[in-house]
């Protein structure tokens, strides 16, 4: 062979080897997620997301299950988990995260990059829930305020309504407009739905260290009584201004009713106004946000955040893991994320100016306010708990013959054999 076909076909050889070099890492392995944001204005946020990680290189394979509240989406979590193929991450808060890895099955976020500094940015209780033994096992992205009433500008400026702020108010408002002809309130027909606006009226008439006492440390004296027998009562006195077309309609049913002025007032958390920023409704023009009566100076919060699993076999390499927590974790992405979403940043460390007046407000409250971890939304309980409580107190709202008194009876038998050992 001569010496310039030698050289040429090292030459070649060694493009061949750049080349198949580039191309491994520039054609990453998919990041499979678990989520289950499905709504318009999820779907626009969750691109947030995609572009995020696109930038850093990591390719977001979408593993998304719709409806439940996210209960569906950790049906499907737990069948691939238990056949040893979980995704690469996953949707998940409150306890569960402690669940999940008591079973060996998460990798430590400290082990993927460094946290020292998260405890300057995040605030207490987001710390708390993502924690583990002072390990941190999450990666948070936003906060969520649970206990809001929605109401719409347009009904309520024609009919010249002032914002209810208490129960008698918000009765009076809505049998004035049910009188009217018009729909007071909105609901969705779903158990988490009815279970939503149940914590929101146990909020208002416990307080905020009964709540917790009674749904998140299970005090059986808090749980049976009286002040929860009323509870109860108060909760099944909004069941007048449910419909039967709502039964079994998600979220977003009521959200477009609600938006499209075919309702006055909605209870629901502040997701709900991200599929309104998607179809360009603006807050104090096209709605307002004010907390559900009794429940002002207590923010009921839930937390967005993403765990990591151990793969026996997995293609995606330590580096793509510390990108994608490095990622969510960031200032720019969160920032971005929470604007489309409806939320607020899980970092305290940003300016908010650019945010809606929902937002800010939000943000006020969530620093001053006595903050309650949302048990319907996975923060105050492990999902099997909160799935059998749920489906009781949507029983209850939704029945012609339960009692309130036998209600709570019931609610104290199944908290008993939930806790028990």
């Amino acid at each position: 062979m001569s010496l310039k076909k030698n050289t040429l076909s090292r030459l070649t050889f060694s493009v061949s080897c750049l080349w198949l070099v580039f191309c491994s890492n520039a054609i990453a392995s998919p990041f499979e997620v678990l989520h289950w944001w499905t709504e318009q204005g999820e779907l626009e946020s969750k691109q947030v997301l995609v572009k995020h990680l696109k930038v850093n290189d990591i390719e977001f394979e979408d593993f998304a299950i719709v409806g439940s509240g996210g209960g569906g989406a950790i049906h499907v979590l737990q069948m691939r988990a238990l056949s040893g193929n979980p995704p690469e991450a996953a949707q998940i808060k409150g306890p569960d995260i402690a669940e999940w890895n008591n079973l060996s099955m998460l990798i430590g976020i400290n082990e993927l990059t460094d946290t020292s500094a998260w405890e300057h940015f995040l605030p207490k209780v987001v710390i708390d829930d993502i924690t583990v033994e002072k390990q941190y096992m999450a990666v948070p992205i936003n906060i969520h305020r649970v206990n809001w009433l929605w109401l719409n500008t347009k009904i309520f400026n024609q009919y010249g309504l002032a914002a209810p702020t208490t129960w008698k108010q918000f009765f009076s408002v809505a049998n004035f407009l049910a009188s009217k002809g018009v729909k007071p309130v909105v609901f969705g027909g779903t158990p988490w739905q009815d279970a939503l606006l149940f914590e929101s009226v146990a909020i208002s008439e416990l307080g905020a260290e009964k709540y917790k006492q009674a749904f998140v440390a299970f005090n059986h004296d808090v749980i049976s009584s009286i002040e929860m027998v009323n509870t109860f009562k108060l909760f099944k006195q909004l069941h007048r201004y449910a419909t039967p077309e709502q039964q079994g309609q998600d979220w977003t049913w009521s959200s477009k009713a609600f938006i499209n002025n075919k309702a006055a007032m909605l209870f629901m958390g502040d997701w709900v106004k991200g599929s309104w920023t998607a179809i360009g409704k603006k807050a104090m023009q096209d709605y307002q946000c004010v907390p559900v009566p009794g429940t002002k100076g207590v923010f009921s919060y839930n937390i967005d955040s993403f765990v990591l699993f151990k793969k026996a076999h997995s293609s995606i390499d330590q580096h793509s893991q510390s990108i994608f927590v490095e990622t969510l974790i960031s200032p720019e992405f969160q920032q971005d994320f929470s604007q489309l979403k409806g939320s607020i940043p899980a970092r305290t460390d940003l300016d908010l100016s650019a945010f809606d007046e929902c937002s800010q407000l939000s943000s006020t409250d969530f620093k001053e306010d006595i903050k309650v971890p949302s048990f319907t939304q996975n923060m105050a309980t492990s999902s099997h708990q909160k799935a059998q409580i749920i489906q009781l107190i949507s029983d209850y709202f939704n029945s012609d013959s339960l009692s309130a008194e036998e209600a709570v009876k019931q609610l104290g038998v199944m908290v008993k054999a939930l806790t028990s050992k």
